[in-house]
């Protein structure tokens, strides 16, 4: 009895980690504007972002006793940055370099589990952009190239065809 009322305190306790937000800006100087993002329970590396992305990283909400990491080359095995929780931060690369892949977990687990494991990898969940009024507006990204046809769109300013893209839903 005194071990399952112990656990049950414990449990009660300890604060329940959900899916977290985390972004990769075109922006080289803020966590602000154009993004693709991923929503998850940690420990997946999240990317490859599209060209012109990653250059700042933004991760929400981040618990104590966790970290973001960003990642370059492809992947997440080439170490780029850390930022620490409790809170929001926010990576800023000034254009010296650019993270391809993003990641978030507890500080006392492992960076990533296995690597090359596909429930471990994915790509961004959704892009973020300012449509033609300056509001922000999430729509979802079904896959990789997915990622890349919405950047090239966003990029040629073809506003009435991102219109067209399914919302996301967090």
């Amino acid at each position: 009895m005194y071990f399952s009322t112990l656990t049950a305190v414990i449990l009660a306790a300890s604060p329940m980690i959900s899916a977290l937000n985390y972004r990769g800006y075109s922006s080289t100087n803020s966590c602000s504007g154009s993004a693709f993002g991923c929503s998850d329970n940690g420990n997946v590396c999240c990317g490859s972002m599209p060209a012109g992305y990653g250059y700042s990283a933004q991760f929400d909400n981040l618990p104590a006793g966790t970290q973001g990491q960003g990642y370059k080359d492809g992947g997440c095995s080439s170490y780029l940055f850390t930022v620490y929780g409790p809170g929001n931060a926010c990576w800023k690369s000034g254009g010296n370099s650019r993270a391809t892949n993003l990641n978030w977990f507890h500080s006392a687990g492992s960076r990533v589990k296995p690597r090359g494991s596909a429930e471990e990898k994915c790509s961004p969940h959704y892009f973020s952009y300012p449509d033609e009024a300056g509001q922000m507006r999430e729509v979802k990204v079904e896959d990789a190239e997915h990622a890349v046809v919405l950047a090239d769109l966003y990029q040629n300013g073809d506003f009435s065809a991102l219109e067209k893209v399914e919302k996301y839903k967090h």
